[in-house]
């Protein structure tokens, strides 16, 4: 079935995923599949205990189903570990989308994400979709939000996209523009820029580049992110930002009155293989509201 796949375990934060993507796919009509991910070494060879995994999986699926009111049609799907390397070749290279949940602390109570989705959002050939744990309105769970932030209930959707000039980051604006043409929400572009001071000579001041140019630069940069995406929402629903400062705070700051934030996938390491930029990292790390990360 595929369509979009989500990692389930019986946690809390499983379950918050699971809503999540079935919410995902009935707004899609695209089909559901719960992956659970057994201990590494294959299926047990019992068949009443392989039969008693399945059953976890469609009760998460039930509970679900209860939570939510919808009825996406769905399946349970019971494979072995490693838990990253499962997950992964069960989203394959066309499910439309890959769902993890993550835990809302780590040790000493700072948020980072786990091993199992780092490793998945570095490799997935897909759109993968980070939902995070907790309550975003707690100053004591680390997240970043701006001061006066509307209830969700209170707002539009809206959903965020960090753009810059690379290929990635145009396809997460127009994975973006999807979201707000399929569900009506308002897009927001944010083009985060930022400049230093550079160091004085002895006896001389520093000097910085005009600043009104650089504006200019990101503003040109984001117009023409916008039109290599094909863009093409009504203009009361298309919102562009370009604003100074460091991108990762930039962008969680601005998903603090956001549905979802977007950000394409950046950074090679050795061998081409692909590897998490600093910015889709951080905003992982402290984003209030679940991230989409998509390859370009």
């Amino acid at each position: 079935m595929r369509g979009i796949v989500v990692g389930v375990n019986g946690s809390t934060e499983a379950d918050e995923a699971l809503d999540w993507a079935m919410r995902e796919a009935d707004g899609r009509q695209a089909p559901l599949t719960a992956v659970l991910v057994t201990h590494a070494g294959g299926r047990s060879g019992d068949a009443a205990h392989d039969e008693a995994e399945q059953a976890q999986v469609r009760d998460s699926l039930d509970r679900a189903r209860e939570r939510t009111g919808l009825t996406p049609a769905s399946e349970a799907c019971v494979v072995s570990g490693p838990a990253a390397d499962a997950l992964l070749e069960a989203a394959g290279a066309d499910a439309d989308m890959l769902v993890l949940g993550r835990r809302r602390r780590a040790r000493l109570g700072r948020r980072v994400l786990g091993s199992v989705s780092t490793t998945v959002v570095e490799h997935a050939h897909v759109p993968v979709t980070v939902v995070r744990h907790g309550d975003p309105t707690d100053p004591a769970d680390g997240t970043i939000t701006p001061e006066g932030a509307p209830a969700p209930a209170s707002r539009p959707r809206r959903v965020v996209v960090g753009v810059d000039t690379s290929p990635p980051s145009v396809a997460a604006l127009r994975h973006g523009a999807e979201i707000a043409r399929r569900t009506g929400a308002e897009l927001e572009a944010v083009f985060a820029w930022q400049i230093t001071t550079l160091a004085p000579l002895p006896g001389s001041w520093g000097w910085a580049p005009p600043i009104d140019d650089y504006e200019k630069f990101a503003t040109e940069a984001l117009s023409a992110a916008v039109r290599a995406a094909a863009v093409d929402l009504p203009a009361g629903q298309l919102h562009r930002s370009v604003v100074h400062g460091q991108a990762a705070k930039v962008l969680v700051a601005a998903a603090g009155a956001a549905d979802r934030l977007v950000v394409g996938a950046r950074g090679l390491g050795g061998f081409e293989r692909l590897l998490l930029g600093s910015v889709s990292r951080q905003v992982l790390d402290f984003s209030p509201c679940p991230v989409t990360v998509v390859r370009g």
